[in-house]
């Protein structure tokens, strides 16, 4: 049975988190990260962006199971995913800043 290809990326809010390390979830590089990033933070920014998305609230990281921040779901898009994560988490220290 060939491998299931996902057609959606899923993305925690665990991935930008500073207070994180890399074994517990973040995916970014500490440089990049902020602390206690949230769902909502995460749609605002996609929604700017007019990239159509949907919220888990229920939903947790694997990592941290103990903790339902959520999750926000969205089709692949025409770059690596890990370029995307960047990209993403610039946008949410950008927009904090301001």
């Amino acid at each position: 049975m060939p491998p299931r290809k996902r057609k959606t990326w899923i993305i925690y809010p665990e991935y930008f988190d500073k207070r994180l390390s890399r074994k517990q979830g973040r995916r970014v590089p500490r440089e990049l990260s902020v602390g206690s990033p949230n769902v909502e933070e995460i749609n605002r920014i996609l929604e700017s962006y007019k990239i159509p998305n949907r919220i888990e609230n229920h939903k947790h990281h694997p990592a941290t199971w103990y903790e339902k921040r959520g999750r926000v779901l969205l089709s692949k898009q025409n770059v690596p995913k890990q370029t995307f994560l960047k990209k993403l988490s610039e946008k949410i220290k950008d927009e904090r800043a301001s």
